[in-house]
């Protein structure tokens, strides 16, 4: 099951910074998220307004106790060892706000679209001039890329950005990048062993090409893939 988020549209991604705070992302989801946040000033102050809306309800209600026999019984459907749900007594001081909050959030992704659904192993947030977040890059070990425009902004007459990968200290264009929505591209195979390492680049170039297949642009931006999954745990 695909999990990612559609962050290219403002609402979805507001919607995102919600279910962020109320920790209700998966960890694909939350992954994907923080490498926006960590660019993005516009997400960050979304996230900082979904924790002074849901503190000022915090602050009104008063804190519901669950009945005791509920964790029990979570526990039994859920398959969970009975050491671990006694350790929920720290759930247990959650406040109607949890429940309320879901409630409004989950109603407002019910009324959403569905979003096409982006996949892949590792993230890069590509910025555009300015530092603006330009460009959600998804790569998976399969070599498969996909390209979800966020804001590049405007670009000047006849140009465009270009995806880079360094291969051994040599520059390999990728592709360009889109002024908007989607785009797929396919690493080539030689290539896909240095996802994990692999430095990434951003050029404005023509918007036909960089010239002679080298950067000869400003270079906007540069980076690594962050792995989209994390090891597995045991609570």
């Amino acid at each position: 099951m695909h999990d990612t988020l559609r962050l290219s549209d403002p609402e979805a991604r507001e919607l995102a910074a919600g279910e962020y705070v109320l920790g209700t992302l998966t960890r694909r989801q939350q992954a994907e998220f923080e490498a926006l946040l960590a660019v993005s000033p516009e997400l960050q102050q979304s996230v900082d307004a979904w924790r002074e809306r849901l503190q000022a309800l915090n602050a009104r209600l008063a804190p519901v106790d669950p009945p005791a026999a509920l964790w029990p019984q979570i526990a039994a459907r859920a398959g969970l060892e009975r050491r671990w749900w006694r350790r929920l007594g720290l759930w247990q001081g959650i406040s109607a706000l949890s429940t309320l909050a879901a409630l409004v959030l989950a109603a407002l992704l019910i009324a959403a679209p569905a979003p096409p659904m982006m996949d892949g192993d590792y993230v890069f947030v590509a910025n555009a001039e300015g530092g603006r977040p330009g460009w959600l890059v998804s790569a998976s070990d399969s070599g498969e890329m996909r390209i979800q425009t966020l804001a590049p902004g405007p670009m000047p007459a006849g140009m465009a950005c270009e995806l880079w990968m360094m291969d051994n200290g040599k520059p390999v264009s990728l592709g360009m990048l889109p002024s908007s929505g989607q785009k797929s591209m396919r690493l080539p195979e030689p290539m896909r062993a240095q996802l994990r390492s692999a430095d990434l680049a951003v050029s404005l170039e023509p918007r036909s090409g960089a010239p002679a297949g080298k950067p000869s642009g400003t270079m906007l931006d540069h980076g690594k893939l962050v792995p989209m999954r994390s090891e597995p745990f045991s609570l």
